[in-house]
């Protein structure tokens, strides 16, 4: 009697390894549907340039090294986050006086390693803010930019000459606008 226990037992052993084993096949097939990978792709944080993945075909702001403000669609980028933006408007804000101008700059190129930062618009508000400021030509609100610029660049240099006194570092480059 013993003996016939035992290969039923090994029977029942061998039948639960095969079906664990037909399990974990079935776990390691099953393939997502192309829904469910678009809903894995927003919910997964990437750190690369992949991020921007879900921004393409959809308005964004770009933010330039040299303090340009770049408004359009972006309809492509690759792994160095160069961008090519279609309708593209560059926007100078002059605060100081509640004032703005634009710019139709087309399609644009934008190399990646000028890119400080960008962000999706909202189109539904994207000109709120616009409402209650003065628009002025660009070529006024281009020289104003330029007169900001050299302003803020000759108190930067004085600012690294004093920390340079006391043996401090302050690193500012005129290319670094933003």
């Amino acid at each position: 009697m013993s003996t016939t226990i035992e290969p039923q037992q090994q029977q029942q052993q061998q039948q639960e390894h095969f079906q664990s084993q037909v399990k974990k096949e079935k776990q390691q097939s099953k393939k997502i549907t192309e829904g469910e990978a678009d809903l894995y792709l927003d919910q997964y944080n990437f750190t690369t340039t992949a991020a921007i993945v879900s921004s393409v075909d959809r308005k964004i702001f770009v933010l330039l090294r040299d303090g340009r403000l770049l408004f359009g669609v972006l309809r492509t980028f690759d792994q160095y986050a160069n961008l090519i933006l279609q309708h593209c408007v560059e926007r100078i804000y002059i605060t100081e006086k509640n004032q703005y101008c634009e710019e139709d700059r087309g399609i644009f190129m934008i190399r990646g390693e000028n890119v400080v930062m960008l962000g999706e618009i909202d189109i539904d508000k994207e000109d709120q803010p616009l409402e209650s400021m003065e628009r002025i030509p660009f070529k006024d609100g281009e020289t104003i930019k330029k007169i900001n610029d050299n302003n803020r660049f000759k108190r930067e240099t004085q600012k690294t000459k004093e920390y340079a006194r006391y043996g401090l570092t302050h690193d500012f480059y005129k290319s670094d606008m933003y």
